[in-house]
């Protein structure tokens, strides 16, 4: 699976420097200097959030309250404030982890890659409009820990547009590849099943390309 990466370092070379590691290593990588970017990143859905606290635009600190009230992305805050007080806030909040610079960046991208390894566990794990859904184990967890009451057919439906990588499937391919030998005709089949899906994860969360099919949100 191919992992994204959100970097908010105002910093530029210790943003550069790390971003490059990271991408040498085969990841995608987001790199934000501002709060305000790291917002418009986030819509991307990234598996991991790097955080330093003292940004140009907004507390580092506050951002993290804020996304935890709608995301269970794993976090890193890099940071100098290496003071007790404000590492027991960053894990009240959730971090996942905290490291003080200065950091070797070839040390950190071994602590990414550990973290990543641990939370993704396999390829059948990825973000979906904010949830984490495991097609292994057939689970999907919103941005507060509860488990959300998904079908086997609603969850093949979501890996099917996964594995599509953004394209729109038709709506003839979505019926071949899921139900197979088992359709039988039922009319507005994939539409029950693409609205039910919509109502647990999201309005948002499938899009409609009008007279063609249905693809995963970008």
């Amino acid at each position: 699976m191919n992992m994204n990466i959100l970097l908010v370092e105002d910093e530029k070379t210790q943003n550069d420097v790390l971003s490059n590691f990271l991408r040498y290593e085969g990841y995608t990588v987001f790199s934000a200097y501002t709060v305000g970017q790291a917002r418009e990143f986030l819509k991307q859905q990234p598996h991991l959030l790097i955080l330093d606290l003292m940004l140009p635009d907004e507390n580092g600190l506050e951002f993290l309250k804020e996304i935890r009230k709608n995301s269970t992305i794993p976090v890193i805050v890099l940071t100098a404030q290496d003071d007790e007080y404000t590492q027991i806030q960053c894990f009240d909040l959730k971090a996942d982890e905290y490291v003080d610079k200065p950091v070797s960046p070839l040390v950190m991208t071994k602590r990414i890659k550990a973290l990543l390894n641990r939370v993704y566990q396999n390829e059948d794990v990825i973000m979906v409009n904010g949830y984490q859904v495991n097609f292994q184990k057939f689970t999907v967890y919103g941005a507060d820990g509860q488990e959300i009451k998904m079908t086997t057919r609603e969850l093949n439906i979501l890996k099917l547009l996964y594995e599509n990588h953004g394209r729109t499937v038709t709506r003839d391919g979505m019926l071949d590849a899921v139900w197979g030998n088992e359709y039988i005709g039922e009319d507005r089949l994939i539409d029950t099943h693409i609205k039910n899906i919509r109502h647990k994860l999201g309005a948002d969360a499938i899009v409609t390309v009008k007279g063609v099919g249905y693809r995963l949100k970008s």
